[in-house]
């Protein structure tokens, strides 16, 4: 009987401590809230609010695709991110792919994710949003 109630009490532990979220996860989101055209199409720069932990670090990497006629303009950056724990603003230079369409004023779709470490452990968090490009 001792086996049996020390057995399930260490599943619930391991249960507990397998779905408690990480201090990253618990308080982490981003969005992308406004995109600007930059160099007539060649870059795109992407705001992202973002809250995540105080005294984490991390990337985060960016893609856009927008539809031109019947192909799709895409690229690629990134941002860095200095976790204050307090909502912040992150500006992040998405560039056209090299040979591929320039990117235009009009609706486009964001996506990427936040890499968020410290000491001990890293944290993901993927977002995804569709974003109007103005000038």
């Amino acid at each position: 009987m001792r086996r049996i109630i020390a057995t399930i009490a260490l599943l619930g532990l391991s249960l507990f401590v397998v779905l408690a979220p990480t201090p990253a996860s618990a308080a982490s989101n981003a969005e992308v809230t406004s995109a600007t055209l930059v160099a007539r199409g060649v870059a795109v720069d992407l705001t992202i609010s973002t809250t995540c932990p105080d005294g984490l670090v991390g990337n985060i990497d960016l893609n856009l695709r927008q539809r031109s006629g019947d192909r799709v303009a895409y690229g690629t950056g990134t941002a860095p991110i200095y976790c204050t724990g307090e909502p912040q603003v992150v500006t992040g230079r998405v560039f056209a792919e090299a040979g591929g369409l320039a990117f235009h004023k009009g609706v486009a779709l964001a996506n990427g994710n936040v890499d968020l470490c410290e000491q001990e452990y890293c944290d993901y968090l993927q977002f995804n949003n569709t974003v109007r490009i103005t000038r």
